[in-house]
């Protein structure tokens, strides 16, 4: 779990040292969405802070609701390539915090 977390503290360290980091949550509307991300009403650094950082350490914390398996690099990649975004160093956070919930999910892994 130690290493969830620190996945977690450098994803946060790497969307503000890109100045995607925000002061003002979105409305509360718009962090309920039901569609993936929420693209519908978020930009993808504000699903990250808002949405994705909270829920996981939640999860974390409570030591429920693991996914079985991440692939939010894609859709990163995807959209800071977009973007215009130089988030080399966030796209490998992400792949790390991928990577990890497929370790955590692996059953030989379960000494955790």
């Amino acid at each position: 779990m130690k290493q969830l977390e620190d996945a977690l503290v450098d994803i946060e360290k790497e969307l503000r040292l890109l100045n995607l980091w925000e002061d003002e949550q979105p409305p509360l509307h718009d962090l309920q969405s039901q569609m993936p991300f929420c693209y519908d009403t978020l930009r993808l650094p504000q699903w990250l802070q808002w949405v994705f950082l909270p829920r996981c350490h939640q999860m974390i914390k409570t030591r429920d609701g693991i996914p079985e398996n991440s692939d939010i690099h894609s859709i990163a990649e995807y959209y800071f390539e977009q973007a215009g975004i130089n988030a080399g160093d966030l796209l490998i956070c992400i792949r790390r915090f991928d990577g990890l919930i497929t370790e955590w999910n692996n059953p030989q892994n379960q000494q955790h």
